[in-house]
């Protein structure tokens, strides 16, 4: 996946930017902590609609001091609310996950994530220590099964200052087209995040997002799709 020449450029510009492994303080013992993280903690999400399945996640949820750039993850966070105007599947409910503890040994690897992430928002205004002192961020493990659907609600927003995609894996499946468009729904930019941590960032106010559902490449082998996604939200 190509990386954009200057990142904080494209995302001041253009609402997004592109990362990848180079961007990112992240070791192969970080990679393992991940990948380790996806196979024993997620849980099915019990939100999708009756009979689907496809859909594994657990959650973090920290809070951020932007002056200081310091991390402190929750022990007990709140159920996860979005509005119907930006999620139309599941907006209006209060939806609780399986959580991660704080003393997780992926609790640092997030957070260091996070942290590239936010020093992108910085450098490109969308985040300012004057106007968004401190911000939840959301941490989102999640794993579809193929075949499955990474954005059952669409096209969408999030609700959300900021948010960005991480890939940790792709396991025998085709698909998972990532897109972003514009607020007119134009679509802006189209990749693949094919190896780990090649990851995209947007402004949430000024874009809409959206990943094409996956499939089985070859029967018989498992196949999924794990993926991090990191929301900056007003605490």
């Amino acid at each position: 996946m190509p990386t954009s020449t200057n990142p904080q450029q494209s995302l001041r510009e253009s609402a997004f930017s592109i990362m990848t492994r180079a961007d990112f303080d992240y070791s192969p013992a970080d990679d393992d902590v991940l990948v380790t993280a996806f196979a024993h903690e997620i849980a099915r999400d019990r939100w999708l609609p009756p009979g689907e399945t496809y859909r594994h996640r657990a959650y973090q949820c920290f809070r951020m001091s932007v002056r200081d750039m310091s991390f402190q993850a929750e022990s007990d966070p709140d159920p996860y609310l979005q509005s119907k105007e930006v999620n139309s599947m599941a907006g209006g409910v209060q939806r609780s996950f399986a959580t991660l503890d704080p003393d997780h040994p992926v609790t640092a690897v997030t957070a260091r994530i996070a942290a590239a992430v936010a020093r992108q928002l910085l450098g490109a205004g969308v985040l300012a220590a004057d106007t968004t002192p401190h911000c939840l961020v959301d941490a989102h493990y999640i794993r579809i099964y193929a075949p499955g659907k990474p954005c059952p609600e669409g096209i969408h927003r999030d609700g959300l200052i900021a948010g960005s995609a991480h890939l940790v894996r792709r396991e025998n499946i085709t698909g998972a087209d990532s897109m972003l468009y514009d607020l007119s729904g134009r679509e802006v930019h189209r990749c693949v995040l094919t190896d780990p941590l090649d990851s995209f960032v947007f402004d949430d106010s000024r874009v809409m997002h959206y990943t094409t559902d996956i499939e089985v490449a070859e029967a018989g082998r498992a196949a999924h799709r794990d993926v991090l996604l990191i929301g900056f939200r007003t605490a």
